[in-house]
């Protein structure tokens, strides 16, 4: 399996995910013949190490697959997107965790929620669980979940650990503006034990400084997890900013001024609306791949993820998610009164873009400030 491979496998099945992509939001997660068409395409298994069956591929072929088939279905895209960053950080977990999830060439989706909403009390041989955690996209399909827990003294980042699905129960609160077939409902644990191969340090996780990471044939799992999976969520946006775009140009060399009946292609304002949201996607598309030849680069080396690369990372992810927002609000406001009406596909990329952005990982105030103390040399 290589990049061309997977590309080829993108253009093979987004139209059967367009076809259902109004489906997955009605149904409020993604559709089974959406979710089959994902995982029988090999999706799940780009960024699973290989020892466990995966093809262990590079960050750019699973953030760039993320991005295609958000443009096709953003609910199928951005759970592919936080499951697979799910499968990517199993790479750090201790062997015996891998082979538990993924053995035996199964398809060990693992969904679940990286922030320590819930709590994990050291045991004998591992942890005693507990506690709410909320956005647990895609667990309707999953095997597993990842749970990421805070020590219950201190309420700081703990462990992160795995558990299987049919041992938590499940809220359905996911009743949102956006993403709502993307089914990021809450779950619930109580007092679960899980074992210590299936739980590593939190911080060691998301320094890329785990010592099972140095066990593959690649150097992928030394990344930070924090910078991967914001990485991945700004390029499930870039995806959905993409389709607007698309959207509003075959929307506006159809539409006439009501007033005149002049072609709206023909209107000032809204050629420039279209030009400077083209010029913000483009510059998405840049940015993100500069992260991305960044992460290439390390991982052929081998050097250290330190946290100069990690706040670079953060921010430039958080500000394509900006950026996105920005270019779909431009269009989305030049679209017109029909615009506003449920079957307009403007305003679906509108909503998905708002709720998208809100995501942890790309928060555009705390990753300005963490990138701007790292430069100012402010510990």
């Amino acid at each position: 399996m290589d990049y061309d491979e997977v590309m080829r496998r993108v253009a093979a099945i987004s139209p059967k995910l367009s076809e259902h992509a109004r489906n997955c939001d009605d149904a409020r997660q993604v559709v089974p013949e959406s979710m089959r068409a994902m995982i029988d395409a090999g999706f799940f298994r780009i960024p699973q190490p290989s020892r466990t069956g995966g093809y262990e591929l590079s960050l750019r072929t699973f953030d760039d697959t993320v991005t295609r088939l958000s443009q096709a279905c953003p609910s199928s895209g951005w759970v592919l997107m936080v499951m697979g960053a799910h499968h990517w950080c199993l790479g750090s977990f201790p062997e015996e965790g891998q082979d538990e999830v993924f053995g035996n060439g199964r398809d060990g989706l693992v969904a679940g929620t990286l922030s320590w909403q819930g709590t994990a009390h050291p045991v004998d041989r591992g942890y005693r669980v507990e506690g709410r955690w909320q956005f647990c996209s895609g667990v309707d399909h999953s095997h597993w979940v990842m749970l990421g827990c805070a020590d219950p003294k201190t309420r700081g980042p703990s462990v992160h650990v795995v558990v299987p699905r049919e041992e938590i129960e499940i809220d359905d609160t996911w009743y949102v503006m956006g993403l709502q077939g993307t089914g990021s409902k809450d779950v619930i644990a109580k007092d679960i034990f899980v074992p210590a191969h299936r739980a590593i340090d939190t911080r060691m996780l998301f320094a890329g400084e785990s010592p099972h990471a140095l066990n593959h044939p690649t150097n992928t799992y030394r990344l930070s997890a924090e910078a991967m999976l914001c990485t991945s969520a700004a390029s499930a946006l870039l995806g959905s900013a993409k389709f607007a775009l698309q959207t509003f140009i075959e929307r506006t060399k159809q539409r006439k001024v009501i007033l005149t009946g002049a072609p709206k292609s023909e209107h000032g304002p809204t050629q420039v609306r279209l030009a400077e949201a083209e010029a913000e996607i483009h510059c998405v598309h840049l940015l993100l791949h500069g992260i991305l030849d960044e992460f290439d680069l390390l991982v052929s080396t081998g050097i250290k993820f330190d946290l100069a690369h990690r706040a670079r990372a953060k921010w430039h992810a958080a500000y394509c998610a900006e950026l996105c927002r920005r270019a779909v609000g431009r269009l989305y406001g030049g679209a017109g009164a029909h615009a506003v009406y449920a079957p307009s596909a403007l305003q679906v990329a509108f909503r998905n873009i708002n709720v998208g952005a809100q995501h942890a990982s790309i928060d555009f105030d705390s990753s300005a400030e963490l990138y701007a103390r790292e430069r100012l040399g402010i510990r």
